[in-house]
């Protein structure tokens, strides 16, 4: 449903009422002015992102003193931290470059056609990427437990639930779980982000980085983790980027492909 002011504004078009030059211009602008709001919080005002603050101040990130692979910690299959992570969140300048990569990420999701029908809170990408920031913090070691001390331990599935039940899906796709066109497109607009922060040129992060994702991703999809490297990749390639933004950030590389209907193991226990 279009709000109301947009609605009218087509309807206007639609009748010739409007010059189309001067509706698309206006429109422009408007979508511009969206991203920022998006990026910011519902205030719109830039300084309310500390990351743009850093980079405006002119901070850099500390160049990489690790060249050895960090492998993946895992303990009967389950994600560990290891001294190797700690040092790693060190050499990389710390959980802050994390949350600027999740707030970067958060931003690109907000505008996904796909992702964006999943956001059920409001309170832009910069508090949404402090959140998930935190988790990956707390994951990786080092730093304390921000997640936890955030008082949403345990608060992650639940907010899973209220994104699959999000309003703003459509309705014959809404309660219906992340399915691996949704995993891609997630983990493409991540790496993007990363990439766009400078992570990708630390080499033994990034390759951490695709690890620890691939890892996480298998609880949502089973099959999303071979896509891990391609999701990685792609946006490496300038011209995946600009096919997507002109295509109305639609990946249609990716939705619907290779989606085979979902079975709820406990189908038959409720």
């Amino acid at each position: 449903v279009k709000p109301e002011g947009r609605a009218q504004k087509d309807a206007e078009e639609a009748k010739g009422t409007r010059n189309p030059e001067e509706a698309e211009e206006k429109r422009e602008k408007d979508e511009k002015k969206e991203v920022k709001k998006t990026a910011h919080g519902k205030s719109g005002d830039p300084s309310a992102c500390p990351f743009l603050k850093m980079k405006q101040e002119g901070k850099q990130w500390p160049k990489p003193k690790m060249h050895k692979r960090v492998p993946l910690a895992t303990r009967l299959g389950t994600h560990v931290i290891s001294l190797g992570t700690k040092e790693l969140l060190k050499d990389i300048g710390g959980g802050d470059r994390i949350r600027a990569i999740c707030a970067r990420f958060y931003a690109k999701a907000f505008e996904d056609s796909v992702l964006k029908k999943f956001m059920f809170e409001d309170d832009g990408a910069v508090a949404h990427g402090k959140r998930l920031g935190d988790w990956i913090v707390e994951k990786m070691g080092g730093e304390g437990t921000p997640w936890t001390d955030s008082g949403r331990y345990g608060l992650r599935s639940q907010s899973h639930y209220q994104a699959w039940y999000s309003s703003r899906r459509e309705p014959e796709k809404r309660g219906r779980r992340f399915k691996l066109d949704d995993c891609r497109i997630w983990m493409r607009l991540m790496f993007w982000a990363a990439r766009e922060e400078g992570a990708a040129e630390h080499k033994v992060f990034f390759q951490w980085y695709q690890d620890f994702i691939g890892h996480f991703i298998n609880v949502y999809e089973r099959s999303a983790p071979p896509y891990t490297a391609e999701s990685a990749e792609w946006s490496a390639n300038e011209e995946n980027i600009k096919k997507y933004l002109s295509n109305k950030r639609v990946m249609e590389d990716v939705i619907g492909v290779n989606v085979e209907p979902q079975v709820n193991p406990y189908e038959f226990f409720t």
